[in-house]
């Protein structure tokens, strides 16, 4: 594995490899959505934030020494939702093209193989349609939220976010922040006080409105 920290970089996104890619040497990296052991190879469906890609880990792989042999020992122990990397050849499907996934039409062939976190079983399938309860997938957020859908909004919401502020900046405006905590000012409304860490017995409240410091920015 530690090659794949100190040497190898990942050389695409799982969604981004195409036939034109055939017999390029590649580095990918993600989890691990499914595995197959079918007795002579096993497969994995590898995934990242774009998309699958299909790895094949044959011990028979001639040209690369040890390596795809090594690499087949450890792909036999795989489990989902393993992180893991993987060092490969692009190779064409021929007839067997999967349609469903953008990649439908290769296939990389494993010959390096690195687990870099391993996984329990996860509470629910990390697929794109669920029949598990929204309670239980508020519950394991984190899980939740590695589903295409959500990945797919939050995509979005960062390119309508950066689209937003792409035009403002083209047209002069800057972008200010004002601060969240600032010195305890007694009103009507209830403060939400933070003790300070560097200095006992002191605190700040959460800002309740930005109005003064904007109006400082504008003077």
């Amino acid at each position: 594995m530690a090659r794949f920290i100190d040497e190898l970089k990942r050389t695409h996104h799982a969604a981004e490899l195409r036939g034109t890619d055939t017999d390029k040497e590649v580095v990918l990296f993600g989890w691990v959505q499914s595995y197959r052991d079918h007795g002579g190879c096993v497969f994995v469906d590898l995934r990242d934030r774009e998309g699958i890609t299909q790895i094949v880990f044959d011990p028979d792989l001639s040209g690369h020494g040890d390596g795809p042999k090594l690499a087949y020992q450890l792909a036999q122990s795989l489990r989902s939702e393993w992180v893991i990397g993987v060092r490969g050849i692009v190779v064409s499907r021929g007839g067997n093209v999967n349609p469903k996934i953008p990649t439908g039409e290769i296939e990389v062939r494993g010959v390096e193989l690195g687990v870099f976190n391993k996984s329990d079983t996860p509470p629910f399938e990390i697929t794109a349609e669920t029949e598990t309860g929204e309670e239980k997938r508020l519950q394991h957020r984190y899980l939740d939220l590695r589903r295409a859908p959500l990945q797919k909004s939050l995509r979005v919401r960062h390119r309508i976010n950066q689209t937003v502020r792409r035009y403002f900046d083209d047209a002069g405006f800057l972008e200010l922040e004002t601060p969240f905590m600032v010195k305890y000012t007694p009103g009507g409304a209830r403060n939400f006080l933070v003790p300070s860490r560097l200095n006992p017995g002191k605190f700040f409240a959460l800002a309740e409105s930005p109005q003064l410091f904007k109006q400082l920015y504008m003077v």
